[in-house]
């Protein structure tokens, strides 16, 4: 974090513009009165950095508040959001979604990009058109800068790709590899699951929650963790693998070495394949639409199957909420196209496996990002390390 400029007088005033600015963005709108009252600051303080966060379009004057009592009416300033924009990223092994946000992680626009191969030249060729794009419609002067997601494991300092299977990436310096190319100074990187947590936090069904569990159901599976409205990272990044919970030790081998994790048994590619053996039909031409129309026709092959699936899924959440007593899950991913059929199963395992207080103040929803939660999360990371980095000063600047 940039520490404040100087001593006395400059410093009190970059804490209290640092400080202005935060409460009107989490009021969205007030009054000069109401903030002084609040800050317990003088009016004239107030006022001058008001009118310095005015002038550098981050607040605006939107007229007198309606009241029936008589005396001078308070004029209302309201946080302008799109007087900056910042770009989320995230990627997957076919495709590229990406968001423009406003400082609230609100899209002001979402598009997807189809890559055929997911290598690190492809990617930083992909960003790098998108961004030219973006910038024909939004000035880059006013980008904060750039979050991307990606599917894999990051290391501590969040510029590397240690390992990503789903990219069939090792050790890639994806950061510096792209300020090769961008013209921006700011580029943040994490892992998508954790990105999509915050997605959910700022502008999904997380918002307002404390804490919750976000989980991804796809080609794997992914689990981010919020408590106390804090993203649990771990020692190294990479709290959260709830794929490599085992639920059969005499299950199919997994790409992490152990049997029968719950990605072994959830994860689209072994879904794929039991039902392409079962059914007898060729394994390209089941996807999940296929397998919500076979559910919807009562084919026994595909409903037992996913009846499997809710159960092991349910098994592995109880044990999460047992462990942290979370007030809501949130499912995401291409499985959950199969959401009617598979949360009655997931619930019911879930109050069979949970404590039972624990699983009654529990709420399962299903997300309502899907697929951006990821691009408006690494959106979120980047207005996060923005706001806590930047000089106070630079918030004046125009």
């Amino acid at each position: 974090m940039i520490e404040p400029r100087g001593r006395g007088p400059t410093l009190a005033k970059d804490i209290n513009r640092r400080t202005i600015y935060n409460v009107i963005k989490q009021k969205r709108s007030t009054s000069r009165i109401e903030l002084a009252k609040m800050l317990k600051l003088n009016k004239n303080t107030v006022n001058t950095i008001v009118d310095e966060l005015i002038h550098a379009g981050f607040v605006q004057d939107i007229g007198q508040k309606k009241t029936t009592s008589a005396g001078r009416k308070p004029t209302i300033i309201e946080f302008q959001a799109k007087n900056k924009w910042t770009l989320g990223v995230h990627l997957s092994s076919s495709v590229i979604h990406f968001a423009v946000t406003d400082l609230y992680a609100q899209p002001l626009e979402k598009f997807s990009i189809p890559i055929e191969q997911p290598t690190p030249e492809t990617v930083v060729f992909t960003i790098k058109s998108a961004l030219d794009r973006i910038t024909n419609t939004y000035s880059q002067d006013h980008c904060i800068g750039i979050g991307i997601g990606i599917p894999g494991l990051i290391n501590k300092n969040r510029t590397h790709v240690i390992q990503s299977s789903h990219l069939d990436w090792m050790d890639v310096p994806i950061i510096q590899e792209l300020q090769n190319e961008i013209q921006m100074d700011y580029i943040l990187l994490d892992n998508s699951v954790k990105l999509a947590t915050l997605g959910e936090m700022w502008y999904g069904m997380g918002h307002g929650v404390s804490n919750f569990i976000y989980c991804n159901f796809g080609n794997g599976v992914g689990c981010g963790l919020i408590s106390d409205n804090k993203l649990i990272r771990g020692e190294t990044n990479a709290a959260g693998e709830l794929g490599h919970v085992i639920i059969d030790s005499h299950g199919p081998k997994c790409i992490c070495g152990n049997y029968g994790c719950l990605e072994t048994i959830v994860g689209l590619p072994y879904i794929f394949e039991r039902l392409s053996k079962k059914a007898a039909v060729p394994i390209e031409n089941i996807t999940m639409d296929w397998i919500v129309d076979q559910i919807a026709a009562n084919n026994d092959l595909v409903q037992s199957d996913l009846e499997q699936v809710g159960n092991a899924i349910g098994h592995s959440l109880s044990q999460i909420i047992n462990l942290l007593n979370p007030k809501m899950i949130i499912c995401d991913g291409p499985l959950m196209k199969a959401a009617s059929f598979l949360f009655p199963i997931i619930e019911r395992k879930i109050n069979s496996d949970s404590v039972s207080l624990l699983a009654k103040e529990m709420k399962l929803e299903r997300s309502q990002l899907y697929p951006m939660a990821g691009c408006i999360g690494a959106a979120a990371l980047m207005i996060e390390s923005w706001e806590d980095e930047v000089n106070p000063n630079d918030l004046i600047t125009v």
